[in-house]
């Protein structure tokens, strides 16, 4: 897909990212980002720096630019590139212009514009048929304090009191 076509141009991506077009002619080309980028150290072979030559020189984007499908918004991209081009921004915008957001980005993003913020509940009962289907349910345990964390204190309370009289009954 081109910037250009499908009604997608480089200032509205700019935009959504904050800036403006002749922001992006800043970039040197040093391909430090590339080189600091957290997917590249699974040997995904991403590069920010094409992705943004790309985007300012209006070529064609590919739905499987691994940049696209990987970016972990680290920001070691940004922290290392000498203009601070935040290039995490950038991939939320153009992913969000060619409708590529997976069903746990939109969970995210409709929680903030609900209540303001991530509200964990919401976004993990919103996208758990994605994370069933991806496998993410290995990382619930992990979760479940961040989840509960949210819960009114009767409720969370709970479980421990459970825990502690569970406790006690093994040790009659």
């Amino acid at each position: 897909m081109r910037v250009s076509e499908e009604g997608m141009t480089i200032e509205d991506v700019a935009r959504l990212a904050g800036y403006e077009r002749k922001d992006f002619s800043v970039c040197l080309g040093c391909k430090i980002c590339g080189s600091v980028c957290t997917i590249n150290d699974l040997s995904v072979a991403a590069n920010p720096q094409a992705l943004l030559l790309s985007l300012f020189l209006q070529k064609e984007l590919k739905n499987d630019d691994p940049v696209l499908h990987y970016c972990t918004n680290c920001y070691n991209c940004t922290t290392a590139c000498p203009w601070h081009i935040r290039i995490p921004e950038i991939v939320r915008a153009v992913k969000g212009k060619m409708g590529m957001e997976t069903p746990f980005e939109k969970a995210f993003k409709s929680s903030v514009g609900i209540w303001g913020r991530v509200y964990e509940p919401y976004v993990f009962l919103k996208a758990l048929s994605f994370l069933i289907r991806g496998g993410y349910l290995a990382y619930v345990m992990r979760w479940k304090e961040y989840v509960t964390f949210h819960l009114p204190h009767k409720v969370r309370n709970m479980g421990d009191a459970w825990q502690k009289s569970a406790r006690q009954r093994k040790a009659r």
